[in-house]
């Protein structure tokens, strides 16, 4: 059984496929929880057509949001799904509940046909097998309990961060299944997007990750 928890900041334009893409799973042993966290937006009220758990936090703070659901899941296998990223086959949830190792991730796709996202999404799958997460995080709220969390002091990177540390407990693996993500930061930054990441991951450089919707 899942908790799966989505953190959600004015993703009205997202999170239906989300949602849809859950709920054509053919395994249904799952709860859904959407952490709305300082939208104005119709997010909140879309999420709530689809799950009863929706919570609504006035802070806009993806950190906050993470684990404020982990501390809500009934379950003790937790998947945090981004917003903007759902499953590309119905037996995905069937695969991670049967691969899935202490904490796992998933391979992705790119919500655009576009050589160059493809290119990008193969480095990424690649990075992925050494410890990236790809829009999606599947962990045991009794690890993710142990390391406290997401560390607040870790954006962009806490996925990575929250990998990292799980890896020392319990292992790590790739599901191997796909999940799609919106590339729709890369249209946004272009080539720049390089430059940002380098910063961030090589020089430690706290640059700011300003929402693209």
């Amino acid at each position: 059984m899942f908790s799966i928890v989505i953190p959600a900041y004015n993703e009205e334009k997202y999170i239906s496929l989300t949602l849809d893409s859950i709920k054509l799973q053919n395994f249904k042993d799952y709860e859904i929880i959407v952490v709305c966290n300082g939208c104005n937006d119709k997010t909140s009220n879309i999420a709530k057509k689809y799950t009863k758990n929706v919570i609504e936090l006035k802070e806009k703070n993806v950190i906050k949001a993470k684990n404020k659901g982990a501390s809500l899941a009934r379950y003790d296998k937790i998947i945090f799904l981004d917003a903007d990223t759902k499953f590309n086959k119905n037996n995905a949830l069937s695969k991670i509940s049967k691969q899935s190792k202490g904490i796992s991730t998933c391979f992705f796709l790119p919500d655009k046909t576009s050589l160059k996202y493809y290119l990008f999404c193969l480095a990424k799958n690649i990075v992925s097998l050494f410890g990236a997460g790809n829009g999606i995080i599947i962990c045991n709220k009794k690890d993710f309990t142990k390391v406290s969390g997401f560390d607040k002091n870790i954006f962009p990177l806490e996925n990575r961060n929250i990998i990292k540390k799980i890896k020392k407990i319990n292992k790590f693996n790739v599901v191997n299944t796909f999940v799609i993500t919106s590339m729709r930061r890369h249209e946004n930054w272009g080539f720049s997007g390089l430059f940002y990441w380098a910063n961030v991951i090589f020089f430690n450089k706290k640059n700011k990750y300003d929402p693209i919707r």
